[in-house]
């Protein structure tokens, strides 16, 4: 039993350790988890209700009125007609009336409606995806600061072990007589130095991942492996953006486009159908003074010329508005492209101090490891030595920042040129 717990336990820290994650991974995890993505099925919902309502407009539609009145006067027959005597009308009257209602032609208007409808839905829904790509860019960033802080604590790592080493020969000259004991308490204030250099930079990361935690909703080991993106899409010669803020500018502009058709359906007659039917006192016949039923039908043309006095301005305004998101596009777009320069700009000089700094890094190699042999053999002191081990641990540190730079330039170059 002892030895199935012990293989379960190996196994499942194997598993732990080989976890390795991708910033694609995570972009998704994110995206899924976050709560504006509940928005997109909202939204849809929403404009769906929005547009079956626009529809029933169509429909018959049944209205059931009813009124009772008490008037001062009633219409009278006072011509005297042989053989005839009217009974005269009744003052209180009351009447129940039952209509139904059918559009046979409203211009186009109920049509309009629906798409000015559906171009807002659609509109709401860009700007959710708008609102989303941000979150791609934050989780980038804070893939690359991951990135980052673990090959500085890498890093800080391995100075620690050459430290270590260096101790370790030191302490063995010292027990010879061979330096003095100030040499190995440098060393050690050294270490102590590296290894609180050490935790901060671990709880860093682990603030890092915390935050990372939280937007893909899943547990992130401090050991994991991130991968570091490769197949990043970066031509130089592309400079055509694809953002979803470009797709929201067609969205504004084809919604005012569905309002300039809506203004113009406002300006149309309209025709319909209409039946009645009733009970009341009188009814049709004016001179029987008794509730009776009644019905009637017909066709009824309606024409508001009233809309014609503020078409042209409502169109107007809706061309202005057109004209302003234009502009803004046009604006955007220019931004962007200086952007994307400077991007490239930015990375160029970035791979230049990469070489740089590899061959910084080699010579600064190459001096710590002759700067050991040299303290082995008494020629320089432990603060000599300790010297080139800070120098050698700069370079390397500027070089783990720049092929970090590199990979966010890069990818930033992706996120502002418009990834999908």
């Amino acid at each position: 039993m002892r030895l199935l717990f012990t293989s379960i336990g190996f196994l499942l820290a194997t598993f732990i350790q080989a976890q390795t994650h991708t910033l694609q991974e995570l972009e998704a995890l994110s995206i899924k988890n976050y709560p504006l993505i509940k928005q997109a099925a909202i939204l849809n919902q929403s404009a769906n209700f929005n547009i079956e309502n626009i529809k029933k407009a169509l429909y018959p539609q049944l209205s059931i009125n009813g009124q009772a009145t008490y008037q001062s006067d009633v219409t009278s027959i006072n011509i005297p007609i042989p053989g005839f005597k009217a009974n005269p009308l009744s003052k209180d009257q009351y009447k129940a009336i039952a209509e139904l209602q059918q559009t046979i032609y409203d211009g186009g208007l109920n049509k309009k409606m629906q798409a000015v409808a559906s171009a807002g839905a659609k509109l709401e829904i860009i700007k959710n995806e708008v609102d989303l790509y941000k979150l791609k860019e934050r989780v980038t960033q804070i893939y690359c600061t991951v990135l980052y802080t673990n090959e500085v604590v890498n890093q800080i790592s391995l100075i620690q072990k050459d430290l270590e080493n260096a101790l370790f020969k030191i302490e063995s000259l010292y027990k010879n007589g061979l330096v003095f004991k100030n040499n190995v308490l440098q060393i050690k204030a050294q270490i102590l130095k590296n290894n609180q250099r050490l935790e901060e930079a671990i709880a860093a990361k682990r603030m890092v991942l915390d935050a990372l935690e939280i937007l893909a909703n899943m547990p992130l080991a401090s050991n994991a492996v991130f991968e570091i993106p490769k197949d990043v899409n970066f031509d130089i010669n592309d400079l055509e953006l694809s953002r979803p803020e470009l797709l929201l500018f067609e969205a504004q502009n084809s919604s005012i486009q569905k309002q300039l058709g809506l203004v113009n359906a406002k300006t149309s007659p309209k025709l319909g159908a209409f039946v009645q039917g009733g009970y009341g006192r009188p009814g049709l016949n004016m001179l029987k003074n008794d509730f009776d039923w009644f019905s009637i039908g017909g066709v009824k043309l309606q024409w508001s010329l009233g809309s014609y006095y503020t078409a042209k301005k409502e169109k107007g305004i809706l061309q202005n508005q057109a004209a302003l998101i234009q502009n803004e596009k046009d604006t955007y777009t220019l931004n962007n492209r200086i952007q994307l320069k400077q991007q490239l700009d930015e990375i160029a000089k970035i791979e230049k101090l990469i070489q740089s700094d590899k061959e910084i890094v080699a010579l600064r190699d190459q001096i710590k490891n002759t700067s050991l042999v040299q303290l082995n053999n008494g020629v320089i002191t432990a603060n000599d030595y300790l010297r080139e081990i800070n120098e050698y641990d700069l370079a390397n540190q500027a070089l783990v920042q720049h092929q970090t730079q590199l990979i966010q330039s890069k990818l930033q170059f992706q996120l502002i040129k418009g990834k999908n």
